[in-house]
């Protein structure tokens, strides 16, 4: 009689691999993919200072700007709480 099949080791645990790492500094191409805004938007947020990013050309660190995954979350955030006023506001506007 076969024995049971034993459950295959998650790839993670697996002998000889590693666990896959998530990036916690972002370039802009994949900062943008992350939070659905545009590339060139998220380029502009870090020019204007809006967004903090390590790097970018002249800064001595590298040529790419990198963006921390807190940062873009923080961003992010603020951005949902100031939509939801502006919707509430336009809800408070449209009983009146």
């Amino acid at each position: 009689m076969a024995s049971p099949k034993k459950p295959s080791p998650e790839p993670s645990k697996a002998s000889g691999t590693s666990p896959t790492l998530v990036p916690r500094g972002l370039r802009i191409e994949a900062a943008a993919s992350y939070s659905g805004l545009s590339p060139f938007f998220v380029e502009e947020l870090i020019r204007n200072g809006t967004l903090p990013a390590i790097g970018g050309p002249g800064s001595g660190v590298c040529a790419a700007y990198v963006v921390l995954r807190e940062h873009l979350d923080d961003y992010l955030t603020e951005l949902g709480e100031a939509a939801a006023e502006r919707a509430e506001q336009r809800r408070k506007e449209r009983a009146a």
